[in-house]
């Protein structure tokens, strides 16, 4: 298989033989992914990204460019640094006052661009430093919103990162990205009534991201809609037949939802285009657990009962 790229335009996780991304359709330009970091300097999301596709517990995981589905506004130019000394052995730290800094739109682009450089040097902890300044600079943009939301949700506060989000999509509402990011922290916390809302509402907006209907499915699995589940991996399929893993959690749904013979054949396509998985025996044993006849119903040992009794 074609070793994958992160595409220029929009941040996704995509296969290097390809000549277009499939989330943003403009032409592929692999872009290097930083060592040590799973995630490009703009999220993709998509979440399940952009996205790597983990299945077993299986999401998509994507991480999604912070630039809105629709234009986006002209952001000024980022402020230059401001040369600092380095403190003395005794001098004591005190807390950042914002009160005390130039708290405009220059400022807080300077500190996004400064938190994407952290992020993709494998510099988290100065990321969110960054991020969160720049929020702090301007509480109206939504690309810093989306980028802090982002990147707690990486490390493991995504029900912190909801209110960022939530605040990133009401202000860019037409944004898929957007949209998408904050279905996926919800599904993190498994508020799965509002994260299947904002997946469907990131559908309608980008309706051909495969992306998008697989993890709705997902989420609509966890909640215990099976037959909704199956309807949007089936659509999800359509959109990305090569995937190999939609067809094994495909095939769950469809064990689920009391469909074995279709999951046979889910199953088998999985195996058709990854026969060569780390999932791939386990999922050979499973199928000739469903393939394996069914045995035939003992016979009754009870006598009949006389005629006429």
């Amino acid at each position: 298989m074609a070793k994958a790229v992160i595409c220029a335009a929009c941040g996704a996780k995509v296969r290097g033989d390809r000549e277009r991304c499939p989330r943003c359709r403009e032409p592929l330009v692999a872009r290097q992914q930083p060592a040590g970091a799973s995630l490009s300097n703009r999220w993709v999301t998509a979440g399940i990204a952009a996205g790597c596709v983990v299945l077993g517990g299986f999401t998509v995981v994507l991480w999604n460019s912070a630039t809105p589905a629709t234009p986006a506004t002209t952001t000024p130019a980022a402020a230059a640094p401001r040369a600092t000394r380095a403190p003395s052995a005794n001098a004591v730290t005190e807390p950042l006052d914002l009160t005390t800094i130039d708290a405009t739109p220059a400022m807080a682009a300077s500190r996004l661009v400064g938190g994407e450089r952290a992020y993709d040097s494998g510099n988290v902890d100065a990321a969110l430093r960054e991020f969160q300044a720049a929020v702090d600079a301007n509480p109206d943009d939504p690309r810093a919103l989306n980028d802090l939301g982002q990147l707690l949700v990486r490390v493991g506060r995504s029900q912190e990162a909801i209110a960022y989000l939530q605040r990133a999509a009401q202000m860019a509402p037409d944004s898929w990205a957007y949209q998408f990011n904050l279905a996926r922290a919800q599904a993190q916390v498994k508020d799965w009534k509002s994260a299947i809302a904002g997946y469907q509402q990131a559908a309608q907006l980008f309706p051909t991201d495969y992306a998008t209907q697989y993890n709705l499915a997902k989420a609509m699995q966890a909640s215990g809609d099976v037959k909704g589940a199956v309807t949007a991996f089936e659509k999800a399929i359509q959109l990305a037949p090569g995937e190999a893993d939609f067809q094994l959690s495909y095939g769950r749904a469809l064990e689920a939802a009391a469909r074995p013979q279709d999951a046979v054949t889910a199953y088998k396509k999985y195996l058709e285009l990854e026969p060569n998985s780390s999932q791939a025996e386990k999922v050979k044993g499973h199928l000739a657990e469903l393939e394996k006849p069914a045995a035939p119903a003992p016979a009754s040992s009870a006598a009949p009962a006389p005629a006429g009794s």
